[in-house]
């Protein structure tokens, strides 16, 4: 998917130096989703790099213009539960799952989570964002209430193993 200059330029200032854009941003039912991969990462719970095919998995998910849930344009969603699944092309034994967990970082928060890959090659990553009914967020219904909650936004990308990072 070709990015818009503006929109490349924006993501490369928000990753940081070892982050790769993997594809997007996609916008489905107000919500932005950028994915990124990074290497080099560091967390308080002890995820650190641990082979050379180490990567940092990382959704930026924020709201779009026109949000329907009370959240600001280009603001950080919280309360979601965000899946992923990582395959290969040519290795149908390679495929991880897992959860994106809230990091906060110093160009502010996102989900990410550790994994390891499966040598150099083509993948395709999955991401299932379920809204955040579904940690228990409530929402006001009624005339000052918001819009149902959005059905779970599967999205996907390709991309090339190892990449290119900024």
């Amino acid at each position: 998917m070709r990015l818009f200059p503006a929109v490349a330029a924006v993501l490369m200032a928000i990753l940081p130096a070892r982050a790769a854009v993997i594809g997007g941003p996609l916008l489905r039912d107000g919500v932005e989703i950028i994915p990124a991969a990074l290497t080099e990462v560091a967390l308080d719970k002890g995820s650190a790099i641990r082979t050379a095919d180490f990567i940092f998995l990382a959704a930026d998910i924020h709201a779009g213009a026109g949000e329907a849930h009370g959240f600001a344009e280009h603001a950080f969603i919280p309360y979601l539960s965000v899946s992923y699944v990582l395959t290969k092309e040519g290795a149908p034994t390679f495929r991880k799952v897992g959860l994106l967990f809230p990091v906060a970082t110093k160009a502010g928060p996102r989900y990410g989570a550790g994994t390891e890959m499966g040598g150099p090659g083509t993948y395709h990553l999955s991401y299932i964002v379920s809204p955040p009914s579904s940690h228990g967020m409530m929402r006001q219904t009624g005339k000052e209430g918001v819009a149902e909650w959005w059905k779970p936004i599967t999205a996907s990308w390709n991309f090339t193993y190892p990449m290119s990072a900024k």
